[in-house]
Order: C-alpha cells, then structure tokens, then sequence
C-alpha cells in the first residue's frame, strides 16, 4: 500500500458541483463590518491547503499513536486507504455539516462519523496495513514483546 501525498484536491473532489463553484468563486471573500457585500481584502488566504494540512497532521498523529507503527511514510503523504476519510473530514472543516431537517438521516453526517470512527480505528491496526509497497517486511530481528503487549518490548 503506496503512502501519497494528502493535498487540497483530495478535499475538493469530496465537494458536490455546486459547492465547489461557489468555493471557488468566494474563498477569499470576506464580509466587511460594516456589512456589505463580500469583497476580498488584499491579504486574503485560502483555507483550504491549511484545513487539509491540519487534517493531515491529525492522521499522522493518530497513526503514530500507533504502538504497533515503527515507521510513517514520507512527510506529507498518508497510506492510500486514509485519502477518502481525510477529505471527508477535511471537508467538514471547510464547509461544516448541512442542517437538515428533524427526523431526516444526513448521508454527509453518516459518511463524517464513518470517517471518524475510521480515524480512531488508525490507532489499533496492524502495523502491516503501513508498510509502503516499497518497505520491507520485518525479518527475524524484530523484538518479542512480554505477554503480547507491544508496549511491554525488552
């Protein structure tokens, strides 16, 4: 499983159409006090790479959290099958949760708590789903751990 590079695109391409034209078309506007229309001051940024950004370093911490976890790949990247809960959840950063009616089941609701609860499972799995296709499997020098706990290695 290759590590690839996690970036502001990934996010994008979790957008629907519409939102997507309207991100672009008002990412570095802001509203003035004063009220008004939104206008984009000279120093404007765009969000979006450091929403991506934060989300990335979340990843990588809770895989690093990961006892079983010796190694990341390189800096930037995530293992391929972390590239669609990250943008879920990046997602949510940028444009938050629709409200939607009483009663009413959110599908953009149901896939954040997926993403989520995939985020946490990082911190259990095996160090095997990790390894870049291009590292190479831990031979006979890998250290026993006392009683099977990973933490316990002498």
């Amino acid at each position: 499983m290759p590590w690839i590079p996690f970036t502001a695109d990934h996010v994008k391409s979790r957008l629907a159409v519409r939102e997507l034209e309207t991100y672009e078309a008002t990412a570095l506007s802001e509203y003035p006090e004063g009220g008004g229309e939104a206008e984009v001051p000279g120093d404007a940024v765009d969000r979006l790479p450091e929403i991506a950004a934060q989300v990335l370093a979340r990843f990588r911490g809770m895989i690093r959290a990961n006892p079983r976890v010796t190694q990341l790949g390189p800096t930037g990247t995530l293992p391929d099958f972390c590239i669609e809960s990250a943008a879920i959840i990046a997602r949510v950063g940028l444009v938050g949760l629709n409200p939607v009616p009483e009663g009413m089941t959110d599908p953009r609701r149901d896939e954040y708590r997926n993403a989520e609860k995939f985020l946490e499972s990082l911190r259990g799995m095996e160090a095997s789903a990790f390894l870049d296709d291009e590292t190479p499997a831990a031979g006979a020098n890998v250290a026993p751990a006392f009683g099977g706990n990973p933490l316990l290695r002498f």
